[in-house]
């Protein structure tokens, strides 16, 4: 485990909140200058602590949906399993890919527009390794949450914090974006600290459009927050996947648990689903 300080962790709360803070900004609110917040930044890049700082979209404003597969496997080597991850992390459509112990081995995030598109990409994988797949399971994201790290910062002030969450839902009502506007999503979604000046470099343009149409990107909630990425074994913890079937899945029960999982130090995603379960 790396050793990081008090000052480390107040740095990386500050990430958490706000990923596209200033060193500056950041040094003010926890103490230290801004070379300093800058040194100690690059510090935990290079330890792995902070992997990346990405950029939350809202998708389903641009008319896409999160579907989520679920996939146990059946005869296969450590390797053969690392490919099979490896052949879905390397795809067009998906955003995100996990390995993990316990019923299931590969969860695997897809973007896509409607079912069938989803389908096609199931059967896809079907036909590449049936052999392989014991079991699988497939879920629709409904209204996903995003919570703060409690634990880079004091409990009190996790639970009295009125601006933890940002959310997305499909009932989101979507919004047109051009062809600039999708370049500057796609620039910033694993790279949140990239300046304007940068990013206009990059686009050919100029730093004062790209801070506008950003502005304007977070007025219309396609961006909802701007977050560092921490490596959690880093700091001698796990991340682990709750998965809940409810007897009855009325919206009041929905909504009460997720209040509940808000009030969870070190929980960071709740969300509906519709699929096999509930509530993951």
């Amino acid at each position: 485990m790396s050793t990081i300080d008090v000052k480390d962790r107040k740095i990386l709360s500050e990430l958490d909140k706000n990923a596209r803070q200033s060193n500056e900004k950041i040094g003010r609110k926890v103490g230290l200058s801004r070379d300093v917040v800058k040194y100690r930044i690059d510090r935990l890049r290079e330890e792995g602590i902070i992997i990346r700082f990405h950029t939350i979209i809202n998708y389903c404003k641009l008319g896409l949906t999160k579907y989520k597969l679920y996939i146990r496997l059946t005869n296969v080597s450590k390797e053969q399993r690392e490919t099979i991850a490896e052949y879905f992390k390397q795809h067009t459509k998906t955003e995100w890919v996990v390995i993990m112990t316990g019923r299931w081995d590969i969860i695997v995030d897809f973007l896509l527009k409607n079912a069938n598109e989803f389908d096609d990409e199931i059967q896809e994988a079907m036909n590449k390794f049936s052999s392989h797949i014991q079991e699988k399971a497939m879920t629709t994201s409904l209204y996903l949450v995003h919570q703060e790290r409690s634990f880079l910062s004091s409990k009190s002030t996790f639970m009295n914090s009125s601006n933890n969450i940002v959310y997305h839902t499909l009932k989101d009502e979507q919004v047109k974006i051009d062809e600039m506007d999708e370049h500057i999503l796609q620039t910033i979604a694993n790279n949140a600290r990239m300046s304007s000046i940068d990013i206009a470099k990059l686009l050919k343009t100029t730093s004062r459009v790209i801070q506008y149409r950003m502005r304007e990107l977070e007025k219309k909630k396609v961006i909802l927050a701007y977050k560092a990425h921490i490596e959690p074994t880093k700091m001698n913890r796990i991340f682990c996947k709750a998965i809940l079937s409810l007897s009855q899945a009325k919206d009041q029960n929905i909504k009460k648990i997720l209040s509940y999982a808000s009030t969870i130090p070190g929980a960071v995603w709740p969300q509906r689903v519709l699929g096999t379960w509930d509530f993951e």
